[in-house]
């Protein structure tokens, strides 16, 4: 642009300075007479209007026409383009018209900006489906749709100034339907940065919640993946309908805990802290009873039928999204139900459930006494989580506290009034402490 460009003197003159500078330099045979025409009427047409941001409307097309003239090697950007880009909202957002448009411009041009109000009227149709959107997409003038991925590009650009919702559902419509353009009209760098910007978009408005404080209760069904499906069912069926009945005789009522998740060959309880004397001392050997006894009542109760339980508790702060909850407490938790030395603890104990127990949970009970041999019970098991070594202790028992998990008798009220800090007799226990520390 060798003259005086269109718009200098106007706070947005500088977006144009940047435009005729790009253009200057990248495209030194383009039409400079038509593409600031093209600034000139846009200006025009938008004149009093605003973005989201407070800025003069006509910064964004000024701004997509900046980009595309940027794009070294696309051959679908022209001097057309350029000025399809500049005038891109003119006729959908102002009273310009499509016939003046067409008789300022021509045809070809005219065509450009119609293409992309289908475009935007296609992305706007509810319940439209990505294939759907992609084919429309790809059999558009090519050129259309580079200034489309420009347009999206600016938006991104300047996303954080709407709604929530908004920045959402535009960041997913880059992964669904502009990524896949991009790289259909190999363009990788315009795609980099527009993938670079939904990331970012859906990192930002993640919501903030402040995390609870809760007792990891993680039960996981021995051997449950040698099960035939309707064998997992019943086990399932009845995991989930005796620690929740073990929960009520202690008076766990649903009210101190969130609702059971389920984990597949298992479930996930958060409880409430109060509570963990409770669930040490009444909840777990409760538990293992019921468990016993519907072992017992199988015609036979050493077959494939039978329920074996292996079951930790951990206190965490639990984090919640909106997919469910994660946190460091309850990776602690999982990693110390699934050590290999933990199941084998399981499957040679004659008792059907197995309690791994942790941090401050760990001083409510007691290892059993040595085994008959003499020799010492315990036996270290350390996990990795989040760069930290755990370290667990898995007690052995002496064979007289194999049978079932022991219980101080201890009236109900007086239990839910304060519970006693009683050591009990547990078959397995594993501590866990950080190492370093």
């Amino acid at each position: 642009m060798n003259g005086p460009v269109a718009g200098m003197s106007a706070p947005w003159g500088g977006l144009v300075a940047e435009l005729r500078e790009v253009i200057v330099t990248a495209r030194p045979r383009a039409d400079v007479e038509l593409i600031e025409r093209a600034c000139e009427v846009a200006a025009r047409c938008h004149q009093g209007q605003l973005r989201y941001s407070g800025d003069p409307y006509i910064t964004h097309p000024v701004a997509v026409a900046t980009i595309l003239a940027r794009l070294s090697g696309a051959g679908e950007v022209d001097d057309q383009t350029l000025c399809a880009a500049i005038l891109h909202d003119t006729v959908q957002d102002t009273p310009y018209t499509l016939a003046a448009l067409r008789r300022d411009f021509g045809t070809e041009i005219a065509a450009m900006v119609t293409g992309h109000m289908a475009l935007d009227r296609l992305g706007r149709r509810p319940g439209r489906q990505v294939t759907q959107v992609m084919t429309t997409i790809m059999s558009a003038d090519a050129r259309v749709v580079a200034t489309k991925l420009a347009d999206r590009l600016r938006n991104m650009q300047t996303l954080q100034v709407l709604p929530q919702a908004k920045q959402l559902r535009k960041a997913r419509e880059v992964l669904d339907t502009f990524l896949p353009v991009a790289e259909q009209l190999s363009m990788p760098a315009l795609g980099s940065e527009l993938q670079a910007l939904a990331f970012a978009a859906l990192l930002r408005n993640q919501p903030l919640r402040p995390f609870r404080r809760r007792v990891i209760v993680a039960l996981d069904i021995e051997g449950s993946t040698r099960r035939p499906d309707p064998v997992k069912a019943v086990l399932r069926s009845m995991l989930y309908e005796l620690f929740d009945a073990a929960l009520r005789s202690a008076g766990v009522s649903a009210r101190r805990r969130d609702q059971f998740t389920d984990r597949g060959d298992g479930l996930l309880a958060l409880i409430d802290p109060a509570d963990q004397a409770l669930l040490v001392n009444l909840v777990i050997p409760a538990f293992s009873r019921r468990v016993a006894g519907y072992n017992a009542s199988l015609p036979d109760p050493g077959g494939q039928d039978r329920l074996r339980v292996r079951v930790v508790m951990h206190v965490g702060n639990i984090h919640d999204d909106d997919n469910g909850c994660f946190g460091e407490a309850l990776d602690i938790a999982f990693r110390l139900l699934d050590d290999p030395r933990v199941k084998a603890a399981l499957t040679t104990a004659q008792g059907p459930v197995l309690l791994v127990v942790s941090g401050d949970i760990h001083n409510l009970v007691t290892p059993c006494s040595c085994g008959a041999t003499g020799h010492p019970a315990s036996r270290p098991v350390t996990v990795q989580v989040a760069g930290h070594e755990h370290r667990g202790w898995i007690h052995l028992p002496a064979e007289a506290a194999q049978q079932h998990i022991g219980i101080v008798p201890m009236p109900l009220t007086q239990a839910a009034a304060k519970p006693p800090r009683q050591k009990l007799p547990f078959c397995i226990l594993a501590g866990s402490a950080r190492q370093d520390e």
